[in-house]
């Protein structure tokens, strides 16, 4: 049987612990300072929270069932020794151990902040979103004592041991959508910083916006104004051709496309003549942060791509614009291809040649996209309706993507649209609290190969409208609607530890399944299941409340 012995720093207890197998907890921390979330307990999806909501020095934490509350959220904010003090935002008082004591299975309880040992932590990252904390004064961790699942468990000190009971994560608070203002991506792209702690540095022309974005030094760039690309690298004449579909007048318009993957056999083939800049995306290096300074800050013209195996890259609040619109595989707004921790948040899309967000063959793990507004208002439909078909396309091997609160706005197609290549690991994508109104066609999609959990998406009534496709329904597809979300829960509640959010459908269209396989893909991957465990999503009748695209009060 294995002994539990106490840690105090890095001498003999950490050698034996370390000779039996376990890891110590790193002493870095990646939690950004100033981050207000709830601490969520691996175990058993549950929440650290004040015992009765008490304000008073004292009282004592537990875990306990999830909700808004103010007491079950903490500001995390790092001192100048490189610990946390960690501050529950409803009393304005700090997480403490019980009379200063370093024995282990001491309580922990709140008291006035004091700056002192006892409120010194360290959050330490365990990989895969999970955290341990661990205190400074006793060297011992934070913990639910007995390993209980039950609501009301106390939350103690004790030794580090690499168990469920010991392993916290920190979704944001009141997670749904990625609200304006909020400096945390929620889901999968939770641990993304970017361009933390590197320089900032504000650009306004085509080629500073080029020289900030490469490399892979931690660097954060503004984006003041609109920077143009359009007209700047010339014009390319090819091939290409007017898809059947698309024999309409619309203005005198009509949506092209390049001779590219078969798309032009059996139709006839053209001269089209298109931007140049539109195909060239912008390489973006690792540890990066591109924001937009204001709410009219933007690129047109070109937009961002991320392969090669770059990581952990912020693009939010930008306006990205005007690339070859109305010619397929004239440029993407954003590509993510091969790269991993990404936060692609409160942008707004519009105008853009083919898919506004989409992934490669590649890997796109660790994704979160929120926030945004994809403005499908065009002149070029893909249906001859004034509303852009190539929205989002997820087909990246062993993705994880949280996609929410969203609005996706005038689109035709591939709202999202998941899947993968043939015989490939397809991975999961969690989308939640999104607003989609004024859409014809199909909205999400999702291929054999490939998770899709939806939960608090609100689908206002469209024109021909099939807010699921009904090709997805025999799929790894859960989405619960009001009519059957006394089923989903079943699975809900045992494999997330929480119920799930119904999704609202104006359009009656019935193609809402809760499909068993979907759940057991995801209770099959421990990542999967921790990181959409810790987002809450709001009820779909408030998404619609939410500030879409990008915002003044975002910096």
């Amino acid at each position: 049987m294995l002994k539990k012995v106490r840690i105090a720093g890095l001498g003999i207890a950490s050698t034996m612990l370390m000779s039996l197998g376990f890891v110590m907890p790193a002493t870095a921390a990646s939690v950004p300072s100033g981050t207000v979330s709830t601490i969520l307990g691996e175990h058993a999806g549950k929440c650290i929270g004040v015992k009765g909501s008490s304000n008073a020095a004292g009282a004592l934490l537990q875990s306990q069932n999830c909700s808004d509350s103010g007491f079950q959220n903490w500001k995390m904010t790092k001192q100048s020794d490189n610990y946390y003090e960690i501050k529950n935002v409803a009393s304005g008082k700090c997480l403490d151990v019980t009379g200063w004591s370093t024995v282990a299975g001491e309580n922990l309880q709140q008291w006035d902040c004091n700056g002192l040992e006892t409120q010194r932590w360290n959050i330490s990252d365990q990989g895969n979103g999970i955290f341990a904390i661990i205190s400074k004064m006793s060297g011992l961790a934070v913990e639910v004592a007995d390993a209980s699942t039950q609501n009301g468990g106390r939350i103690v000190q004790w030794d580090w041991m690499n168990q469920s009971h010991q392993r916290w994560s920190f979704p944001s608070s009141g997670s749904g959508g990625g609200n304006a203002g909020g400096d945390n991506p929620i889901g999968f792209g939770a641990n993304v910083t970017g361009g933390a702690g590197g320089e900032v540095v504000t650009v306004s022309t085509p080629e500073q916006l080029r020289t900030a974005i490469t490399g892979n030094t931690p660097r954060i760039i503004r984006v003041s104004g609109s920077i143009d690309f359009r007209r700047t690298e010339g014009f390319t004449t090819g091939l290409g051709c007017t898809n059947s579909e698309n024999y309409c007048s619309l203005n005198g318009k009509q949506e092209k496309i390049l001779d590219r993957m078969d798309y032009c056999v059996g139709h006839s083939k053209y001269n089209i003549t298109y931007d140049s800049a539109g195909v060239q995306p912008l390489l973006v290096g690792s540890n990066k942060t591109i924001i937009g300074v204001g709410a009219n800050s933007g690129i047109k013209g070109k937009g961002f791509r991320m392969v090669n195996g770059v990581s952990n890259i912020i693009i939010r609040n930008l306006s990205i614009t005007d690339i070859n619109d109305g010619i397929v595989w004239g440029g993407d707004g954003i590509t993510i291809d091969n790269a991993s921790r990404i936060w692609v948040d409160h942008n707004y899309f519009a105008r853009i040649a083919r898919q506004f967000i989409v992934t490669g063959w590649g890997t796109a793990q660790q994704v979160t996209i929120s926030g945004n507004y994809l403005d499908g208002t065009t002149d070029y439909g893909h249906y001859c309706n004034r509303r852009h078909y190539w929205m989002m396309l997820f087909l990246a091997e062993r993705q994880s993507i949280t996609l929410a609160g969203n609005r996706i706005h005038m689109g035709s197609g591939r709202s999202p649209k998941v899947g993968a290549n043939t015989n490939a690991q397809g991975g999961v994508v969690h989308m939640i609290n999104n607003y989609l109104d004024q859409n014809y066609g199909s909205g999400a999609d999702n291929m054999q190969q490939t998770t899709l959990l939806m939960e608090g998406n609100y689908f206002e009534k469209g024109t021909r409208f099939e807010p699921i496709a009904r090709s997805a329904t025999s799929n790894p597809l859960f989405a619960p609607t009001s009519a059957n979300i006394g089923y989903a829960n079943n699975y809900c509640s045992s494999i997330l530890g929480r119920s799930c959010v119904s999704n609202v459908d104006l359009n009656n269209s019935g193609n809402f399944v809760v499909n068993s396989s979907a759940m057991s893909n995801i209770n099959a991957n421990s990542n999967w299941r921790n990181v959409i465990r810790s987002v809450r999503p709001k009820r779909a009748s408030e998404v619609r409340s939410q500030r879409f695209g990008p915002q003044s009060d975002i910096k």
